[in-house]
Parts: structure tokens; C-alpha cells; sequence
């Protein structure tokens, strides 16, 4: 199955979602161990937000359990943003995820430049020449063009 890019934010920080869980039973517990995700990078501000590459099945797994667990979220789904660029996600990360854990946002960028290059599409592309010009296409979508029907 084709995996997204999905935003979660929750209205409360890490501490008190931490808190949360540890009220889960411990099958809801064993649930969330066993989600599987291409990557995953988190932050806290206010709120405790991150970014997951995953399956719609996965992701409904882990929303089901917040659910019936009474925890408030909310969710995009970035991938059409991503691949479009029309969100940045490196440069929120750049800015909210501390700087001793820059390693996660090496990890994760290249997770995405991965995930980007599996899911980029010929329209895709053809769309951004349209709106940026040759000049303005990323690498990514410069080596797709390259390799496209080869």
C-alpha cells in the first residue's frame, strides 16, 4: 500500500501525553509498538507535534486508539503539499526541532527525499516546470525528468 506523509499535532505537550498513555491498556500499548512507519520525527512546543510516513491503515490503527482513548488531535495529510512544494517541511523542522537532535532531521530528510522520489509523477512535474520554470525544479524532480521513460 502507498504510505503518506501525515502532520499530527495534539493540543497538549509530551508530558502530559505521557501521562495519557500510561492509562492505555496494555494491548492498546502493544498496538502502538507494532504501527509500522517508514519514518517519524517529532517536536514540542506548546503542543507535541510530528511527522509520520506510514500507510492510511497504520495511521488509522494509531488514530483509532487516541480516539477511544479520549485524546484530542489533529491531522493532515501533506503528501499532495510535499510533492507539490507547497509545504516546507524541512524548514518547520529546522526551526522547531531542537539543534542537538539534528541527526533526526538528517534522518527524516532523507526519508522524505526517498519518499518524494517513490511518489513523484510525471504531472507532478510537468506542474512545477509550469509554475517555477526548468531553473526552479529541485534535484529530485531534475533526476526524475532524467531517468522518466528510460
Amino acid at each position: 500500500m502507498i504510505s503518506n506523509v501525515y502532520k499530527v499535532i495534539f493540543n497538549k505537550s509530551i508530558s502530559e501525553l505521557d501521562e495519557d498513555y500510561e492509562r492505555f491498556s496494555d494491548r492498546e500499548k502493544l498496538k502502538i509498538s507494532e504501527i509500522e512507519a517508514d519514518s517519524l520525527i517529532d517536536y514540542n512546543t506548546i503542543f507535541y507535534t510530528f511527522f509520520i510516513i506510514t500507510t492510511p491503515m497504520e495511521i488509522q490503527k494509531f488514530f483509532d486508539i487516541l480516539s477511544d482513548n479520549q485524546i484530542k488531535f489533529k491531522y493532515n495529510n501533506i503528501s499532495d503539499d510535499i510533492l507539490y512544494k507547497k509545504y516546507d517541511i524541512l524548514k518547520e523542522l529546522n526551526e522547531n526541532v531542537d539543534k542537538e537532535e539534528s541527526i533526526k532531521i538528517s534522518y527524516f530528510t532523507e526519508d522524505i527525499k526517498e519518499w518524494i522520489s517513490n511518489n513523484l509523477e510525471i504531472d507532478i512535474v510537468l506542474d512545477r516546470i509550469s509554475e517555477v520554470g526548468m531553473s526552479g525544479l529541485s534535484e529530485i524532480e531534475n533526476n526524475f525528468l532524467k531517468n522518466y521513460k528510460k
